[in-house]
């Protein structure tokens, strides 16, 4: 089996780019918007989430009647969906990428531990998952 020299491995950040898109969002964007887009037009509404940023190549979840503030900065109680943020070039130059998505398309080993000291890396935040999964609340 032939292996490759390190110069040669591509890598990946781990950086955990993540994207919530609040419903309220997207009610000031589309105008005939209502919650059965998703079920009924879903084509339509995957463009409306890569368009604000969501991957919809990647799994992501629609968490309902939450409390929350959206990227407006108003305090909201309604749907939003989680996932990761896009990464393509458009994206990235478009102006709207987190500072989280910009660091993670540079794939830098270095900006990677950074991020893992402070727990923002996917394979920290597994672990934290699964140590929240098993911990008891009193």
């Amino acid at each position: 089996m032939k292996t490759l020299k390190k110069s040669q491995q591509t890598r990946s950040s781990l950086i955990a780019a993540v994207i919530h898109v609040s419903e309220s969002e997207i009610v000031k964007v589309i105008e005939n918007y209502n919650a059965d887009f998703e079920y009924e037009r879903p084509d339509y509404f995957e463009m409306i989430m890569w368009q604000m940023g969501l991957n919809t190549k990647q799994q992501y979840v629609r968490q309902d009647a939450v409390h929350h503030r959206n990227r407006l900065n108003e305090v909201v109680t309604c749907s939003r969906w989680y996932g990761s943020e896009r990464s393509d070039k458009y994206w990235l130059e478009s102006g709207y990428a987190s500072k989280e998505a910009i660091d993670r398309s540079k794939n830098n080993s270095l900006l990677d531990d950074n991020y893992r000291a402070r727990h923002m890396t996917t394979d920290a935040q597994d672990m934290l998952e699964a140590r929240d999964k098993y911990r008891k609340d009193d």
